[in-house]
């Protein structure tokens, strides 16, 4: 891990936030199919060993056959994503403060592949089981008793363990998802034991888990009766109690949804708060609205449209979730993508330097008027303050002027929140450096 760590190559401010976009990316994808699974298998394992009876078994082995089609798929919706989203991490999470959170990482990647590897067991003795009580006649054959026995033994041990499997890695993943929102620069350890009984992880937790079951039931509901090539071809009676089950079930978790999510934003640090975690968060709101008619609507008129509709909303949901998580991290990790980036500076002049490549001086003037100079006056009230009485505060703290600039935020309320300016911390530091200069010339 720590040879890793050291051939990772620093990256510059502006692709810290194609980062965040890989990660937005990963996590929807790995959101979508996990919580998909998870959700479908806690139900299968419901309805067959503690309903027991054959429509609720039938439809257990219905919602294990959508996820686990094909193998295919938990390796390019799960496996992969969540390589992606650890490699990501690699590059972002650097420093000897983050190895418990590779680590977790790692664990939490071997129990996923063996919660992926059971639950495609646990669909496949399904399978041979089912094959079995139709295709043999003598249900007294010790040769077809001992198979089905062995079968059955399999079978049960393939859904606990895929069950358990399951349920350990979604809350591992809320654990990592809560110590990443708790980082404070300098001050940064992860306690495991800690984040293991927080409020956090298990609200985290609850809420995923209120998005399996949806997307359970409602993926019931979209390729039992509306998706064309998986539509099935039941008995009218059998149907209707599966789409029941699926648009009661998808009713009451969806309308659990908004509380967690108000519930969650006020349990997010200060720090990682930010217009876009509200956006995604007020978005998510509006779709479950969304939703929830298009299913009330789907309940009174049965119409495909309103489950396809609603289907395709929650996606939205999952994305937008996804945006709100990583907005937070992002925000949080700020101080840790300035000091990358610096990295990232002190590498490419190196690098310059050995390849002989002239490197080209910044000049602040140019920088202050493009892009400050329409805002501000050294002496004059524009769409900003006058530096002559913001910068007193900074006169003998360049470095907190300077992170100011790299991260703005809204400071007084008879003004209009700074925004960003792209800039790298070189020309940040060229920039304050040359308006405190100009303050000081004024100020004599």
């Amino acid at each position: 891990m720590l040879l890793l760590n050291e051939m990772i190559i620093p990256f510059n401010y502006q692709y810290s936030n194609v980062l965040q976009l890989i990660q937005i990316l990963a996590h929807s994808i790995f959101y979508f199919y996990f919580l998909w699974l998870t959700g479908s298998v806690i139900l299968s394992y419901y309805f067959e060993f503690i309903r027991r009876d054959d429509a609720h078994t039938y439809f257990a082995k219905i919602l294990l056959n959508l996820p686990l089609k094909n193998l295919y798929f938990p390796i390019v919706l799960g496996v992969i994503p969540f390589v992606v989203i650890y490699s990501v991490d690699l590059i972002w999470l650097v420093g000897e403060e983050f190895q418990s959170i590779h680590n977790l990482t790692l664990f939490t990647f071997i129990i996923l592949i063996l919660s992926i590897y059971f639950a495609n067991s646990y669909k496949t003795t399904f399978e041979l089981i089912s094959v079995l009580q139709k295709t043999v006649g003598d249900k007294e054959d010790k040769d077809y008793l001992l198979l089905m026995n062995k079968n059955l033994s399999k079978h049960k041990k393939s859904a606990l363990l895929s069950l358990l499997g399951l349920l350990i890695t979604l809350y591992l993943f809320s654990i990592l998802t809560t110590a990443k929102l708790d980082y404070i620069k300098g001050d940064f350890r992860v306690d495991f034991i800690a984040n293991l009984f927080s409020l956090d992880s298990f609200v985290r937790y609850t809420y995923y888990l209120t998005i399996a079951f949806s997307l359970s039931f409602l993926g019931s509901l979209f390729f039992n009766f509306s998706w064309s090539e998986t539509r099935l071809d039941l008995s009218e009676g059998l149907g209707e109690f599966i789409k029941q089950i699926s648009l009661n079930g998808a009713i009451i978790t969806i309308l659990l949804q908004p509380l967690l999510i108000l519930i969650e934003l006020f349990l997010f640090p200060k720090n990682s708060l930010s217009y876009l975690l509200f956006l995604s968060s007020g978005f998510a709101l509006i779709l479950l609205f969304l939703i929830l008619n298009q299913l009330n609507a789907f309940k009174k008129e049965s119409n495909q449209f309103y489950i396809r509709y609603s289907f395709f909303l929650f996606i939205a949901v999952i994305l937008s979730v996804s945006t709100r998580d990583i907005s937070g991290i992002g925000n949080v990790l700020r101080p840790k993508t300035i000091e990358i980036t610096q990295k990232f500076v002190t590498y490419e002049e190196n690098l310059k330097a050995k390849l002989n490549i002239q490197t080209v001086s910044i000049n602040p003037e140019d920088i202050f008027n493009a892009k400050c100079s329409a805002c501000h006056r050294f002496d004059t009230k524009l769409v900003g303050p006058p530096y002559n009485i913001v910068l007193k505060k900074y006169e003998n703290n360049r470095d907190q002027l300077v992170k100011f600039i790299l991260n703005p935020v809204k400071v007084d309320p008879a003004y209009p929140p700074m925004p960003a300016q792209g800039l790298i911390p070189p020309e940040a530091e060229a920039v304050a450096d040359y308006i405190l200069k100009i303050y000081k010339e004024n100020s004599k």
